[in-house]
């Protein structure tokens, strides 16, 4: 491994702000997947609430499944939007004692 580490610290902010984007469009495609798959569009789908009850357990749990994920994706942005922060704030701190050195 080299000894000397650099961060592009836009690009940390611009996979930040990606990550919470997509966050942002799984939550939008949640409300319509919700509206899809309430108890009244599934029973009209298959005939009945008890031909549904099946599939909208199954859809319940990619439900949760999908909104962990969308939770995850808005942490995961905005962890990296605050290194980002930290390491410009690193930065700036570090040049500033250089140039009171000099």
């Amino acid at each position: 491994m080299s000894d000397e580490v650099r961060m592009h610290i836009e690009e940390l902010r611009g996979l930040g702000a990606s990550f919470e984007t997509s966050a942002d469009d799984l939550g939008r495609r949640l409300t319509a997947f919700r509206r899809w798959t309430d108890a009244e569009a599934l029973s009209a789908a298959f005939g009945s609430a008890e031909a549904a009850r099946p599939y909208r357990e199954l859809y319940e749990e990619a439900e949760r499944a999908l909104v962990l994920l969308r939770e995850r994706l808005a942490e995961v942005g905005d962890g990296i939007k605050e290194t980002a922060a930290r390491t410009q704030a690193a930065d700036d701190e570090l040049a500033e004692t250089i140039r009171r050195v000099r």
